[in-house]
């Protein structure tokens, strides 16, 4: 960046990935804590110019009173959501119907290679720990982008760690974004 030049940066979510994240920290640590996004925002921004932070997350059919509320609340903090909805499959074996999150990984990669393709961001902060970001990711870099990893310690993939540039563990802020 040159002098007067202030970093843009974008942050994409993975909900899922971020959420289950959350779900085995609080358990391994016998807590009940909430992420509150715009504390988390600010503190990935850090000063620098944010554009936009994007929510991709599965969305229940039929809706859920408690999804609803949630992706309600990260609007009001400009958190825009992606929704995929969840699919209906059988398992071959038991025969059982259950729901599958398709889409998400895609739709955040996709996001990810053309809004850098497009200059709208210098750097892209990816709160995810999933290794399949993995190429996404260095083709950002190859075009000159940085990257950044935000995961809990035990989600993130060992080829993503040793991609990104930069890497924060939710651990260790948990305490500074977490809701009160």
């Amino acid at each position: 960046m040159s002098g007067n030049m202030i970093e843009r940066i974008m942050i994409f979510v993975d909900g899922p990935n971020i959420y289950w994240g959350l779900k085995n920290h609080n358990q391994e640590n016998e807590t009940n804590l909430s992420i509150d996004y715009k504390k988390l925002i600010e503190h990935l921004a850090n000063g620098r110019r944010l554009i936009r932070t994007t929510y991709y997350c599965s969305r229940p059919v039929p809706a859920d009173v408690n999804h609803i509320k949630f992706t309600d609340y990260l609007r009001s903090v400009g958190v825009k959501v992606i929704e995929k909805d969840l699919k209906n499959r059988t398992d071959s074996v038991t025969g059982k119907s259950k729901k599958i999150e398709k889409g998400v990984d895609v739709a955040l990669a996709t996001d990810i290679l053309s809004l850098a393709w497009e200059n709208a961001y210098d750097t892209a902060i990816v709160a995810s720990g999933d290794g399949d970001y993995v190429g996404a990711v260095d083709k950002i870099m190859d075009k000159g982008k940085s990257a950044e990893m935000v995961s809990f310690r035990k989600s993130l993939s060992g080829e993503l760690k040793k991609t990104a540039m930069k890497v924060t563990y939710m651990d260790d802020i948990i305490q500074q974004i977490r809701k009160v």
